[in-house]
C-alpha cells in the first residue's frame, strides 16, 4: 500500500475517532494523528488554545510522514481552522504523499443524540458538549465547506461501509 494522508473532517459525534482508531494499522505504518489530543496542552478550551493545538499537529504530521508513516488525521477544522487543514494537504503534497479529506456528515439530530450518549462513556472519550454547541459547531461546518473534500455519511453508512470507501480511495502499491 502506498503512503498515504487521510484527514476526518466532521462535528462532535460524527464518527472520526472511531473511524481512525479502526483505520490505524502500526504493522502497516498507519498511525491516528487526533488533534484534539494537543488541546490540553494549552489549557483552558478558547479559541487561541484550539488554534495553538492545530498548529501543535503539523510538525508531528511532518515528522510522521518523514519516517513513513501513513496517517489518520482527525479533527472538527471550523472555519477558522481551514487554513490548517490546508497545510496539512500541502505538507503531504510536498512529500508526495497521496492525500484524502473526507467531510463526515450526519444530520443535526443523530449528532445530538449521539452526544448526549457519550454520559455513558469511561474510555476516554469527552464528555457530552451540550446541544447548543454542537449545533454551533455543525452549522459552522457546514456553512464552510474544504474544497474538494469527499462526503462520507456515518448516518447511512456502517463503520466498516465508511472504512472500505475510505480505502477505496488509496491506491494499493
Amino acid at each position: 500500500m502506498n503512503q498515504f494522508l487521510v484527514i476526518l473532517r466532521g462535528a462532535p459525534a460524527s464518527g472520526k475517532t472511531t473511524i481512525a482508531k479502526r483505520l490505524r494499522n502500526f504493522d502497516k505504518k498507519i498511525v491516528w494523528l487526533k488533534v484534539d489530543n494537543f488541546k490540553d496542552f494549552f489549557g483552558e478550551d478558547t479559541e487561541l488554545q484550539l488554534l495553538y493545538a492545530y498548529q501543535t499537529s503539523l510538525p508531528v504530521l511532518r515528522y510522521l510522514l518523514k519516517n513513513g508513516f501513513s496517517v489518520v488525521m482527525d479533527g472538527i477544522f471550523r472555519d477558522i481552522h481551514l487554513d490548517i487543514l490546508k497545510q496539512a494537504v500541502e505538507e503531504a503534497e510536498k512529500q508526495h504523499v497521496l492525500f484524502k479529506v473526507f467531510q463526515l456528515t450526519c444530520p443535526l439530530q443523530t449528532l445530538l443524540e449521539r452526544d448526549r450518549e457519550r454520559v455513558e462513556e469511561t474510555n476516554g472519550i469527552r464528555k457530552p458538549l451540550g446541544d447548543g454547541t454542537l449545533r454551533k459547531i455543525y452549522e459552522n461546518i457546514n456553512n464552510n465547506p474544504y474544497p474538494d473534500a469527499r462526503p462520507l455519511n456515518t448516518q447511512n453508512n456502517s463503520i466498516e461501509q465508511c472504512i472500505a470507501i475510505i480505502e477505496k480511495t488509496i491506491p494499493e502499491d
